[in-house]
């Protein structure tokens, strides 16, 4: 009695479904070292939040932590409270909405949703350079990935009407 025709092809079958197994891993093994290397990144990017003497250091401090979080994948609402404290730290810094842009720039939702935060912090008047840019890149967002022309449109008439914005207000005077 010899072996049934049908015990090679069942091994070479589970051999071959091994190795497709380890080779679709791979991700999961590169991104477990690539954890690591963020977290160690995040901890450096902590120690120098803690050490910052300024409130500008501590918001850039806080803006390399983000920016760590924003390139690791499932870390963007980590990434998202990182700029947020970075812009409560450091109110009118445009350095920090420059990041927060740049950073977000592949995650429109995200990003509008960081841009509203920062416009509901406090008096517009306070800081109308980085009021202005916040405003500029929502009405862009609008305008394109996230295809609202109404709230584009809103926003591009509220930006006409911040100090600065080089618009004339064309209400008329009240009598």
């Amino acid at each position: 009695m010899g072996s049934p025709d049908w015990h090679l092809p069942l091994a070479l079958a589970a051999a071959a479904f091994a190795l497709l197994m380890l080779w679709r891993a791979r991700p999961v093994m590169r991104r477990r070292d690539a954890s690591d290397a963020t977290r160690a990144s995040l901890r450096e990017a902590q120690g120098r939040i803690e050490a910052a003497a300024t409130d500008a250091a501590r918001a850039l401090a806080l803006c390399d932590a983000g920016d760590v979080c924003a390139a690791s994948v499932g870390r963007a609402g980590s990434a998202a409270a990182y700029y947020q404290r970075a812009f409560r730290t450091d109110p009118g810094s445009l350095a920090v909405l420059e990041r927060a842009l740049l950073a977000f720039a592949r995650r429109p939702r995200a990003l509008e949703g960081l841009l509203w935060r920062r416009l509901a912090q406090g008096p517009w008047s306070e800081h109308p350079a980085v009021v202005a840019r916040a405003v500029e890149e929502l009405a862009k967002l609008y305008a394109g990935p996230l295809r609202s022309s109404v709230r584009g449109k809103a926003l591009e008439g509220a930006r006409a009407l911040l100090p600065g914005a080089g618009a004339q207000n064309t209400r008329p005077a009240d009598a």
